[in-house]
């Protein structure tokens, strides 16, 4: 019962160090979202992963020209097998040597043939054998492995770069997202501004009408505009708690992570100096996409280089030390071979020139490619100045516009309640000063949207 109880108050010592494991807070600005995307994306980490490979793929490729060593051991059994052969004399048609052709150390050598086998034919019983072998290779010279080096090293350049533009896509969609949820909060706020405006004047149009100053039809428009704006704050709701979703998977954060944006729409707009980047010149080549197709007809290249090279000669050097375990009588293998293999290309029927060929179509392609993707690099620039530029114009003139609505608005409210307007200006003054405001709104979004987009394009993210 006492271990019982103990249990339980550990349990409940515990429950609140639970909950602040499941319920964590993160409260972040636009630069703190940005690093901790770029510590905790599963995508991004998958990029470096990628990264890592390509440099072991580098030594994986460098190790074949180096020495390579392998070991083997084998045995083989002849079940008892005899070698039958016949050494001179016994019956059938037997090979005569012509004696008139031997020397004296020939006839000596033919007595002790003769003496072990005693004549006529024979037989020798093949024993078991066993053979413990270690070979050596060194690749002496091999085009195709110098450009192959060459090659991995270029991939290896391939992967960093592209793990930087993954690392720029996942900073722009998180900046992106930060953006979006800002906006879709300070629309709901507006709602919920004008939702207490136009309440505020609904009771006073209720006064108005128990007094028979109003009509019956002025409460009905100003509850149906409220019905409208409630509407609209639900959805956007449902929009916020999207953006924050988002937000989160893009952060690599867990799903019951509540997040906190520290950062506002204005603060973020006076960061912006729209000077820096209009006023520098675009090099195409700072670029990451760009940085990528250069390095891709590098590859394309060498690896012409390399099917140039399958018509050059190849030469290898081994050597090998057999242990024999077992043998047999007849067992003539050294215990020491070494030697050099020489290859030397002479004839394909038209299979290396094709290859060559090959590669040099895919090598004027690339090229193409690249020179296709300049252009559109170069036009897209233009495009994206012209954006920014353009939401520089539209943000300030969204600026004065929501001043001009604000007082249309007041005024409109005012001569309301002296019975001056009626209910539909009040809520055509009030439906236009709401558009005014999520103008306003998109104006921020788009001019922040479109700085993102620029830097972006020139790799200053």
């Amino acid at each position: 019962m006492i271990k019982k109880t103990i249990q339980i108050l550990f349990i409940i010592g515990l429950m609140p160090m639970l909950h602040a494991q499941e319920n964590e807070t993160l409260v972040l600005s636009v630069q703190q979202a940005r690093e901790y995307a770029l510590k905790h994306n599963k995508v991004l980490q998958n990029a470096k992963t990628d990264v890592e490979i390509s440099k072991k793929q580098i030594w994986e490729t460098i190790s074949q020209g180096l020495p390579q060593a392998e070991g083997s051991v084998d045995y083989t059994d002849y079940f008892n097998y005899e070698v039958e052969f016949n050494i001179g004399g016994g019956g059938g048609d037997v090979y005569q040597p012509n004696l008139g052709l031997l020397d004296a150390g020939d006839f000596e050598i033919l007595k002790l043939l003769q003496g072990m086998t005693g004549g006529g034919n024979n037989t020798i019983k093949m024993n078991n054998s066993s053979t413990a072998a270690i070979q050596v290779s060194q690749l002496i010279f091999s085009g195709q492995y110098w450009v192959g080096m060459q090659v991995s090293k270029i991939a290896h350049a391939i992967a960093k770069n592209a793990y930087q533009n993954t690392e720029n896509d996942i900073i722009e969609a998180i900046i992106s997202s930060y953006y979006m949820a800002l906006v879709t909060e300070e629309s709901k706020k507006i709602l919920e501004l004008n939702i207490e405006n136009l309440q505020s004047t609904l009771q006073k149009t209720e006064v108005m009408l128990a007094a028979g100053m109003a009509e019956e039809v002025d409460v009905d428009q100003l509850q149906l505009a409220v019905m409208m704006i409630e509407s609209s704050k639900t959805q956007l709701n449902r929009a916020i708690q999207l953006s924050y979703n988002l937000i989160r998977f893009q952060l690599g954060a867990e799903s019951n992570t509540e997040i906190v944006l520290s950062d506002n729409l204005e603060s973020l707009i006076l960061q912006i100096n729209v000077d820096v980047p209009l006023g520098q010149t675009f090099n195409v080549s700072d670029n990451i996409t760009y940085k990528l197709m250069s390095q891709q007809e590098e590859i394309s290249r060498k690896m012409l280089n390399m099917e140039k090279w399958s018509y050059a000669p190849m030469l290898v050097g081994f050597y090998s030390y057999n242990e024999k375990l077992l043998t047999t009588d007849f067992d003539m293998n050294p215990n020491h071979v070494a030697g050099l293999k020489l290859s030397v290309p002479i004839f394909s029927s038209g299979m290396r020139y094709s290859r060559v060929q090959q590669k040099k179509l895919e090598l004027i392609k690339t090229q193409n490619t690249k020179s296709l993707l300049e252009d559109q690099l170069l036009m897209q620039e233009k495009q994206f100045r012209f954006d920014l530029i353009n939401s520089i114009e539209q943000y300030e003139i969204q600026k004065k516009s929501i001043n001009v609505a604000q007082k249309v608005y007041n005024n409109i409210d005012l001569k309301f309640s002296q019975g001056m307007a009626s209910s539909l200006d009040l809520t055509q003054a009030s439906d236009n000063f709401l558009k005014s405001q999520n103008s306003y709104i998109q104006s921020l979004m788009s001019l922040l949207q479109a700085k993102l987009n620029y830097d972006k394009l020139i790799n200053k993210l």
